[in-house]
């Protein structure tokens, strides 16, 4: 038993190993996020890339009719007041004349004005979207750096060496339980999340081999028909909050204050759950972890 003034080194590392563990997951959760942000920028950046080339394509071509009339009119030589009063054959036709050269004229310029405000409008867009990129980018970069850097100090305390095993993370149940699986949705999300058990845990992951864990319920609910982000902060706020008493199978389990982990609610007392790396998605307990919150995903029963 160590001395009262001295920490015992072992319960200090493992303190470390739980901190660090916790602070990878979380920063695991914001990468995902970042992830999703990037593929929603993408999508936004090739529907604008759809849509620049056509309004391009317009504009050109209505340069090129623009440009046409005023050439044909030059040609024509009715370019000039003086030169359409000359060949009118009164006054009265003359004013008609240059009324109609004056109304094409004007909605001519106007549609041109307005397809090119349209065209710098998307340019704009364009624009912005490339920066929001760089920014998301850079993101990636920094948390992917803050990512090998835990690691390290988890190879440091000797946390990867318990990670290169791909175990059963301590606290897992096999005591045979099996969920009851509803007709429903939430019924088809509890079972595809039940037939993963054993697979082994991979950052970022969505399926099929591998999983982390908002890949793993998000890729539940997604064979459900329902979709919910790669990220357990954000589904948590897709989702509706419900109290402990109302948890029923398919809801999720939010743990830890900056909700970094979910977990899949399966009945009896018991989540699944896609741990850390190095270990396999298992059954445990529902209070394994501190928990922040519960949530049911928006389907209709049955």
């Amino acid at each position: 038993m160590p001395d009262a003034g001295h920490a015992d080194p072992v319960t200090d590392r493992q303190r470390q190993l739980a901190t660090a563990w916790q602070e990878l997951e979380g920063v695991i959760e914001r990468f995902n996020a970042v992830r999703d942000d990037l593929r929603t920028t993408d999508a936004q950046l090739e529907r604008v890339a759809a849509r620049t080339a056509p309004l391009q394509a317009r504009v050109d071509a209505a340069q090129r009719d623009t440009d046409e009339v005023a050439a044909a009119l030059y040609r024509s030589g009715a370019v000039t007041s003086t030169a359409v009063l000359i060949s009118a054959p009164s006054p009265g036709s003359f004013m008609d004349q240059l009324a109609t050269l004056d109304h094409l004229q004007r909605r001519r310029t106007d549609a041109l004005r307005r397809l090119k405000a349209d065209r710098d409008a998307l340019t704009k867009e364009h624009d912005e979207l490339d920066g929001l990129k760089i920014r998301q980018r850079a993101q990636q970069q920094e948390l992917g750096q803050r990512k090998a850097t835990i690691e390290a100090q988890i190879k440091r305390l000797g946390g990867d060496r318990a990670a290169r095993g791909a175990r059963t993370p301590s606290g897992a149940l096999h005591d045979g339980y099996v969920p009851v699986f509803t007709d429903d949705a939430a019924g088809r999300a509890v079972r595809f999340a039940f037939s993963q058990l054993g697979k082994v845990y991979r950052w970022g992951a969505d399926g099929p081999d591998t999983f982390d864990c908002s890949g793993l319920t998000m890729a539940a609910w997604k064979a459900a028909g329902v979709v919910l982000p790669h990220n357990a902060a954000r589904q948590k706020k897709t989702v509706t909050p419900i109290r402990r008493e109302d948890l029923r199978p398919g809801d999720l389990v939010f743990y830890y204050k900056d909700v970094s982990h979910v977990g899949m609610y399966i009945g009896d007392g018991r989540v699944v759950e896609a741990p850390r790396a190095g270990e396999r998605i298992s059954m445990r307990l529902l209070d394994y972890a501190p928990i922040v919150g519960y949530g049911r995903p928006d389907y209709t029963a049955g």
